[in-house]
């Protein structure tokens, strides 16, 4: 171990702090009044125990006493583990299977009320073009046969000078009519020649 100067003042510093570390504990047993390091006043009149700042009251610091937790007074309620009838209505079977029943009664009879109410308007449909199917063919037979007549009157002015030639004989050999063929109909998608 070092005897030099050093070692004696490190040696001395020691012993001072110990001493005084000791005599600052039996000042607190003596309940001598302590007071902050950093110079602050202890609180006066506010401090139900008298402690002060970090204990710098008149007594020394006490740590407060913990609270154990417990039970309440009487102890705790019992656990309800058991079903409650009261909670959960008692409904029977048969009740719920009826109503089921009934729900899906309902469903189908409107099910079944669509669908007739479908047909119906898809009947009405159907006869109102019916009716309509004569009146609109008539039409188009009067509009066919006036472009057929404008179609024999311009093939018997192109072919007036070929001989044994006959206006508006039909092509194919048979006696069955047969629509006129696609090539005669003109640019606007009618039958006969352009007019």
């Amino acid at each position: 171990v070092s005897t030099g100067p050093p070692a004696k003042m490190l040696r001395g510093s020691c012993i001072r702090t110990v001493r005084a570390g000791a005599d600052a504990v039996r000042r607190a047993a003596a309940g001598t009044a302590r007071r902050m390091h950093d110079g602050s006043e202890p609180i006066p009149a506010n401090d139900p125990r008298k402690q002060g700042p970090q204990g710098a009251g008149d007594k020394p610091y006490e740590a407060p006493r913990f609270k154990q937790d417990g039970p309440p007074p009487g102890g705790f309620p019992d656990v309800q583990y058991e079903r409650q009838s009261t909670q959960t209505p008692n409904v029977p079977s048969v009740v719920i299977i009826g109503l089921s029943v009934a729900m899906m009664s309902y469903g189908a009879y409107g099910v079944y009320e669509t669908n007739r109410e479908r047909r119906a308007l898809k009947q009405e449909k159907w006869f109102i073009r019916s009716t309509l199917v004569p009146l609109l063919q008539s039409e188009e037979d009067v509009e066919f046969l006036e472009r057929q007549k404008k179609k024999q009157a311009a093939e018997a002015e192109i072919m007036k000078d070929v001989p044994g030639w006959k206006v508006g004989e039909s092509v194919y050999h048979t006696k069955r009519w047969v629509p006129p063929p696609l090539n005669d109909q003109n640019f606007n998608g009618r039958w006969g020649p352009a007019e």
